[in-house]
């Protein structure tokens, strides 16, 4: 059984592995469009977040495979927490669109030389701040159902044994 802190542990890394992300291709955002430099900050997010769900999801879905010969559904709490955490996501998207050219103009008349490089970490916080109150409420509700998993399995084996 995993434990509520392995469980918020894997929410701090996802939050900050979406921060980091989202931050890296808004400051990417200083080369021009299909630059070698653009292609591969965008491929390595890309890259980054995929190798952060697959570890976080691939080996309990291989467990449960090789268990029962069958993945069963996503729940419908981790559902409904990962449509929240991607509405918020695009609620934050939309902001720094909004404010993207506002605030690079405003940065550069400062004289700031890549103002894309602070856009990006400001995006790349904003984001990571959006999702991580859904990641972290995910993370409670996955440990408690496995505590209510392994406690049926329990209630489940004294039965048998009682029964004996």
């Amino acid at each position: 059984m995993t434990s509520l802190l392995a469980h918020r542990c894997r929410a701090v890394v996802s939050t900050l592995a979406e921060g980091v992300a989202v931050g890296a291709v808004l400051a990417s955002r200083n080369a021009p469009p299909w630059s070698p430099a653009r292609v591969r900050t965008c491929a390595g997010a890309v890259a980054l977040v995929v190798a952060d769900q697959l570890s976080g999801e691939l080996p309990a879905a291989l467990r449960e495979f090789r268990r029962t010969g069958e993945v069963p559904p996503t729940p419908a709490h981790e559902r409904r927490a990962l449509v929240r955490a991607g509405v918020s996501g695009w609620a934050v998207g939309l902001l720094l669109w909004a404010l993207d050219r506002p605030a690079q103009r405003a940065l550069a008349r400062r004289g700031v030389l890549r103002p894309h490089r602070w856009l990006g970490a400001a995006g790349g916080l904003a984001h990571a701040a959006a999702v991580a109150p859904v990641h972290w409420r995910l993370a409670a509700d996955r440990a408690a159902a496995e505590v209510e998993r392994e406690a049926s399995v329990e209630a489940e084996l004294q039965a048998m044994a009682a029964g004996r």
